[in-house]
């Protein structure tokens, strides 16, 4: 089922892991890095991308973890996300974001689709509707329901700024209030 801006949104039920996969055109040669903002209850936060190297932990703090960083889209496989389910009672929100490392000036041709696989249902999320010079988008937002986990498709776009990166912006529009510092991926 495709989330759209007519119906935005799903109920996520039952047990074991959602996964977030990110595929994009291999013919655009971009880089695209999938990650994840995390906040619980106790108030803690953490992020979870290929920038920095912070893959997160299924089975331990934050209950959330990127499989690779695909730097081409070559990979069949994309880049995974995959959350717990067993600790979604935990959690305050988590907002599954994407921006551009490299090899693109926007998202306009790069074919972004995203599949949410959870016991209960798949949802997909077409990247497709991108204005001229986005570099990021925040995709889905998931916060706890009555036995459930709440999902909702977003598809805000950003764009980056010489004074704020990516994740800055969508961190000040959905109030995580973490604080980022500059950083570079090692050389492939």
């Amino acid at each position: 089922m495709d989330l759209t801006r007519r119906a935005p949104s799903a109920e996520i039920t039952g047990r074991g892991v959602l996964q977030v996969n990110l595929n994009w055109s291999v013919a655009s040669e971009a880089d695209l890095d999938l990650g994840c903002m995390v906040l619980t209850r106790d108030g803690a936060g953490a992020a979870v991308q290929p920038l920095g190297a912070t893959f997160g932990d299924l089975g331990a703090w934050p209950y959330v973890s990127l499989d690779q960083d695909d730097r081409t889209g070559e990979t069949s496989d994309g880049e995974t996300l995959r959350i717990s389910l067993e600790h979604r009672s935990q959690f305050t929100k988590l907002l599954v974001y994407v921006y551009i490392y490299e090899g693109a000036v926007d998202f306009r041709t790069l074919g972004g689709v995203v599949t949410i696989s959870a016991p209960s249902g798949t949802w997909r999320i077409r990247l497709d509707d991108s204005p001229a010079g986005a570099t990021s988008c925040a995709i889905a937002l998931l916060t706890p329901g009555r036995g459930t986990l709440d999902l909702r498709r977003e598809v805000r776009w950003f764009t980056a700024q010489p004074w704020s990166s990516n994740q800055e912006l969508i961190d000040q529009s959905y109030g995580f209030g973490f604080e980022w510092v500059p950083g570079v991926k090692p050389p492939r």
